[in-house]
């Protein structure tokens, strides 16, 4: 077997988190939620060139051609669900396993059995290797990954990686300071600001998230019954902004000099200035619509 097939993963990532929201806002809502991560899920496997994607209830099964690529994989996953605000006060997050498809001496799924009991006996938020892939790992992996307790065990992967090919340090890397420095200083000089029926907000780095819907406990309120109880959001995330839809109806989007279109169940970066419609169109209630623009 070549070092390109004996190096193939297999990644099984699950949401946790989803049975507690189907307690709280019913198993339709929490269906939504829960999908809405597999959807961001998905996104980033194909993005690293995930293979034979087997998207479950609440579950996401791929196969990637090298342990980096799955790696990666699993962390941009996890950053793209740890984004999502939480509902009703209950946060969904990601829990994966990356292990070698030669693993389990080559039996139909034994691999997944492996990677479904990592992620089965790890803590929420966790992403975690087997023993046969930590010896595995390139230099630059190492680095991100840091000094793993004992092989096989939980290992977090940091969000900012250190991008080095050099050999890895005796401990846990984090991002440089002055890299770190930089990158925040970037995201405090990011402001939107956000008007509805006379009222004003201003999305940043301290308040990174407006949510409005139609529950009283939203930023803004939109008392529409075309609207859902938590329609969509805006938030600030690695310098940009996003419209992130939840909705039955969708959100209609009206940027300067583009025609409006309709986002559902998916989200999109925010040009300079618009306006925003839960549930309807902005040209048939503008005044009912929420406004944005960049400073």
């Amino acid at each position: 077997m070549n070092e390109r097939a004996s190096n193939r993963c297999l990644l099984y990532a699950d949401v946790a988190g989803g049975l507690r929201l189907a307690v709280k806002l019913g198993e339709a809502e929490a269906g939504y939620a829960v999908e809405r991560c597999l959807n961001r899920m998905s996104r980033c496997a194909e993005a690293y060139s995930g293979s034979a994607l087997d998207v479950r209830a609440d579950a996401l099964v791929a196969f990637f051609a090298d342990v980096d690529s799955a790696l990666l994989a699993a962390r941009e996953m996890r950053e793209r669900v740890r984004a999502l605000p939480p509902m009703s006060g209950i946060k969904l997050v990601l829990r994966a396993g990356v292990v070698l498809e030669s693993e389990g001496g080559g039996e139909a799924g034994a691999a997944e059995k492996l990677a479904a009991a990592l992620v089965e006996g790890s803590n929420p938020d966790t992403i975690s290797v087997s023993t046969e892939l930590t010896q595995i790992l390139s230099p630059s992996m190492r680095r991100m990954l840091g000094k793993a307790d004992e092989a096989g065990s939980p290992v977090p992967l940091p969000s900012a990686p250190e991008p080095s090919e050099a050999p890895p340090p005796p401990g846990p890397v984090e991002l440089r300071p002055d890299a770190a420095q930089a990158q925040a200083q970037a995201q405090v000089q990011r402001q939107m600001r956000v008007s509805f029926r006379g009222q004003n907000w201003v999305i940043d780095a301290a308040h990174p998230t407006l949510l409005f819907g139609r529950e009283t406990g939203n930023d803004i309120v939109v008392s529409d019954p075309r609207v859902s109880r938590q329609h969509a959001r805006i938030e600030l995330r690695n310098g940009s902004f996003y419209l992130a839809d939840s909705s039955t109806n969708g959100t209609y989007l009206l940027e300067e000099g583009s025609p409006e279109h309709c986002v559902k169940r998916d989200e999109c970066a925010l040009s300079e200035k618009g306006h925003i419609g839960c549930g309807f169109s902005v040209a048939d209630n503008m005044s009912d619509a929420v406004a944005f623009a960049l400073d």
